[in-house]
């Protein structure tokens, strides 16, 4: 017969796996558990959240429905519900978990955090979103998280978002939470010269987004020549896998998976790699990274594509790579990072192998192809002012709301909007090269998908050009 202390020592050494990331062992030691005592709870849910963790987001879904029959009120299972159904793109059931979970406790930060991430990449309503952490401003805990769901809100829709000096206090406000805390003052790495003479550099780029994403369509053609003459190590911080990640492992020289990483672990496990040069392709998609970074674990540190909108606000960069349309040295204020002007573009757009062709014969109506984050306020004011039918394209418009909100801004124009809703991202290339014309968005201008528009043939129709980064992604067709 297994006694309490035998089962408090299974416990504790699952526990320990689960900790440690070690997924199979941590399943394998759950599942033996479960059998040795089928109705605790707790053990059903910690099963689901490793699977979860491990990429098996249905498991997931399972076992912690599971949990929740034993025990209603175990509200942390209704969180894991939901992240598995965001993973699964069933965003509807995920909003549910979540609003479930903040039923037990109208104080639940993890559920607010959740439904706020939600509601801005989702659904596109930013002022949702600050409205949900406004409560957690002065919770010690979770205000760091509280503020910067704020703060990428901002970028998106804000009152008076041109006016003078409000893209200069809006920089100040992310170099003031940069300030705060994404430093790691108990890390001092010592500081390693820069190398002299012949040798073969050794390269990193770390980002969250080795797929079909920005981050490979804006510059695989750069990695492809550098791979030539260097080392590339990869840290990766993602879990998708397609072939935009088998050609970035294919010019790997190393392949990390850091995905699980503490920040002061993730900088530790940089500067033991001896890096001459690296590249952050995660920017404010990864803030865990950016604390990393601030500790300066490789010789020289620059900010590249992917999560580009603003400033990262520290200084333990040498350089913020753009060009003269996208960062020009009269915005430098705005930086905390060295601007650096690459000739031309400072992204060279590499098209997937399904860019449609171009269409000889191209509707007159024209387009908008945004998730529904961009589609601001003032942006809908503007579109509200310009009559005739348009086409909304995403995927994301698939949810009602969006949609409700999208025709009550466009108010008389409401009756001559269309929206077309992709499954794939073929199909979203497809639906726009029908367009002559496609109208940017404002503030946050379109950045890659303007230039899949235009490799089509399709023209931009620039509103507005603003200073912030994510403000000019369209400048140089203004």
């Amino acid at each position: 017969m297994i006694t309490s202390e035998s089962l408090n020592a299974l416990f504790a050494d699952a526990n320990a796996k689960r900790d440690t990331a070690q997924w199979p062992q941590a399943i394998a030691a759950y599942q033996h558990l479960i059998g040795l005592a089928p109705q605790v709870a707790e053990l059903k849910h910690n099963l689901g959240l490793v699977y979860l963790a491990s990429g098996q987001a249905s498991e997931a879904i399972q076992h912690c429905t599971a949990a929740l029959s034993i025990k209603p009120d175990l509200w942390q299972s209704h969180i894991i519900k939901g992240k598995a159904h965001k993973e699964l793109n069933l965003i509807a059931q995920a909003q549910t978990d979540f609003q479930n979970a903040l039923s037990f406790n109208q104080d639940n930060a993890e559920a607010r955090l959740a439904l706020a991430d939600i509601v801005l990449n989702e659904f596109g309503e930013p002022y949702a979103a600050i409205d949900l952490v406004r409560p957690l401003q002065a919770d010690p805990e979770y205000q760091m998280d509280a503020q910067l769901t704020a703060l990428m809100a901002s970028l998106y829709d804000r009152p008076h978002w041109n006016a003078p000096g409000a893209a200069q206090a809006l920089s100040d406000a992310i170099m003031k939470f940069s300030a705060q805390y994404l430093r790691l003052p108990e890390l001092n790495l010592p500081k390693r010269a820069i190398r002299q003479g012949k040798y073969r550099p050794r390269v990193a780029l770390l980002s969250p987004q080795f797929f079909l994403s920005p981050v490979y369509f804006l510059t695989i053609a750069g990695w492809r020549k550098i791979a030539k003459d260097c080392d590339i190590i990869i840290f990766n911080r993602g879990t998708k896998n397609d072939v935009a990640t088998q050609e970035f492992q294919s010019l790997a020289s190393e392949w990390v998976n850091v995905q699980h990483m503490k920040a002061i672990d993730l900088a530790r496990r940089i500067y033991e790699a001896d890096i001459d040069v690296l590249y952050d392709l995660g920017g404010w998609m990864d803030p865990i990274v950016l604390q990393a970074l601030s500790a300066k674990p490789a010789r020289q540190q620059f900010k590249w594509v992917g999560g580009q909108s603003v400033t990262t606000g520290l200084d333990s960069f040498d350089g913020w790579i753009g060009d003269i349309a996208q960062s020009p040295k009269s915005l430098q204020s705005l930086y905390s990072e060295p601007l650096i002007q690459i000739s031309g573009s400072y992204a060279s757009y590499v098209p997937p192998a399904y860019l449609p062709k171009k269409r000889r014969q191209k509707s007159s109506i024209p387009c908008i192809f945004a998730n529904p984050a961009k589609v601001s306020v003032p942006f809908l004011g503007r579109l509200s002012q310009m009559p005739g039918k348009k086409v909304f394209i995403h995927r994301q418009y698939r949810h009602a709301q969006v949609q409700a909100r999208i025709l009550a801004g466009l108010g008389d124009q409401a009756a001559h909007a269309e929206f077309i809703i992709p499954t794939t991202h073929e199909e979203a290339l497809q639906a726009v090269n029908a367009h002559a014309t496609m109208i940017d968005t404002f503030p946050y201008n379109s950045g890659l998908t303007a230039r899949e528009a235009m490799a089509m043939g399709t023209n931009i129709l620039v509103l507005e050009v603003g200073s912030l980064f994510c403000e000019r992604h369209t400048a140089y067709v203004a």
